[in-house]
């Protein structure tokens, strides 16, 4: 094309060659700032939406969130059955213990459960957690389940004498036809107190008076170790009773059908995994320990101060367990002296009202340096005036306290070979329901 003509056809036209790339460039900038200003409405308009997402995909994502934070990320959800869901199936300790707290709050009574709620709550009902269990026959007992016998009846066999009282105590709305032959085995149990409660609902169903009380064989608080002990003469008081109770079931046996099998038919199987993850820890030494470390054994991790007069008194017993079963199971004592209680102090409410000679007042919501040492000193007395064998790990940020729950004391979560958890639960054990414990896992493990 010859220059001069193109110059001479821009001029017809009447623009300037520069004209028209200025006017592309003013059309851009134009379309750029109209895209830009619709995103930002797009985000403006969709900014509760973005949060929530936001929230909940932290709230899920973080391995020991506050209890709170979760109940209320299912509850500010803009689906909150489809957040309870997510919070459930996250494999996280935390959120799945809220998760069945909120369940009711969700799908309130007189409202009929959806069908992935009810296998929600069958599965929880024999979930590792205990808390989780106790929370799921709560709500089955609300809504009246007729599968709660059914599920009841399976925590009869469990090794844990304080599951085994969770299943009698779910039995006392069942028919005597069905619970009678369900709890008669249990008059032979080794606890005085589940014999006791065995007789009790016997009494109810039968009319018949075996002549043994619930507090002649509850356990009580010593108040200087905190472990639960049965009066001296409960075991023979229960025994007793039993034998009475066993005459009379001689005697009206063929008045009941074999109801064992039939309602332990619709009891769940085998527990789905619950993997516990990995940490890492330092002793007082200042070595690293991982969980992992020791995969391949049982792991029996133990959640104590020492404030808390239950912890120290259960010790001896963790002590003979580490002793007795070195070869096959690793118990970690895992230390929370260093998580602030309710006023922002360490070392319990005792310590914190009586601080050390000549120490300035503080700000009790910001402990010092001092404060943690402190802890530590008082952590290291205890392992060695107890002689524990065991290693103890310090939790200084409530990194694993807050991922297991740790919060009520004494709580111990056992992890068997492949690293899932087996069990979690609140309180002291003795010897013997404790090694039931390691056996049990021990074949869950490959």
């Amino acid at each position: 094309m010859n220059p001069e003509s193109s110059v001479s056809n821009f001029a017809e036209s009447g623009a300037s060659p520069a004209i028209v790339p200025a006017r592309r460039s003013r059309l851009s900038r134009v379309w750029l700032l109209g895209f830009s200003l619709a995103v930002v409405a797009g985000v403006w308009l969709a900014r509760e939406s973005l949060r929530r997402w936001i929230t909940q995909t932290a709230t899920l994502a973080n391995d020991a969130p506050a209890p709170d934070l979760v109940e209320d990320m299912i509850q500010h959800a803009a689906d909150p059955r489809a957040a309870l869901l997510a919070a459930w199936h996250s494999g996280k300790v935390v959120q799945r213990e809220v998760a069945v707290h909120c369940l009711s709050q969700v799908c309130p009574l007189g409202q009929p459960l959806p069908a992935e709620f009810e296998a929600l709550l069958r599965a929880a009902a024999y979930d590792p957690d205990l808390n989780v269990r106790e929370l799921a026959f709560g709500i089955l007992r609300e809504r009246n389940d007729p599968t709660l016998p059914a599920l009841a009846a399976g925590l009869l066999r469990d090794v844990d004498p304080q599951v085994r009282m969770l299943g009698l105590d779910q039995l006392k709305p069942a028919a005597a036809a069905l619970g009678v032959p369900l709890v008669v085995p249990l008059l032979d149990d080794p606890d005085p107190l589940i014999v006791a409660l065995s007789l009790r609902l016997l009494e109810n169903w039968s009319g018949e008076k075996f002549g043994v009380k619930l507090s002649e064989t509850a356990s009580i608080e010593n108040e200087r170790t905190g472990l639960q002990e049965y009066p001296a003469d409960g075991y023979a008081k229960a025994r007793a009773g039993a034998v009475r109770a066993q005459a009379w079931w001689a005697r009206h046996r063929g008045e009941f059908a074999p109801t064992n099998s039939v309602a332990l038919a619709a009891a769940p199987g085998p527990r789905d995994a619950l993997p516990a993850g990995d940490f890492q820890l330092r002793t007082l030494d200042g070595r690293r320990v991982r969980l992992s470390d020791f995969r391949g054994k049982v792991v029996l991790v133990n959640f104590w101060t020492t404030w808390c007069t239950a912890c120290v008194g259960e010790m001896p017993e963790l002590i003979a367990l580490q002793r007795e079963h070195a070869d096959n199971l690793v118990i970690l004592g895992v230390s929370l002296d260093f998580v602030p209680n309710e006023h922002g102090n360490l070392g319990g409410e005792e310590a914190a009202a009586e601080p050390a000679a000549g120490e300035a007042a503080h700000d009790a919501h910001a402990p010092t340096a001092a404060d943690f040492a402190r802890a530590r000193a008082q952590v290291a007395r205890t392992v060695k005036l107890r002689g524990i064998n065991y290693p103890v790990l310090l939790d200084e940020h409530n990194e694993v306290g807050g991922r297991f729950n740790g919060g009520e004391l004494p709580t111990t979560v056992l992890v068997d070979a492949r690293g899932d958890v087996r069990r979690r639960f609140v309180g002291t054990r003795s010897l013997p329901v404790f090694e039931a414990m390691i056996a049990e896992a021990s074949k869950a493990s490959p």
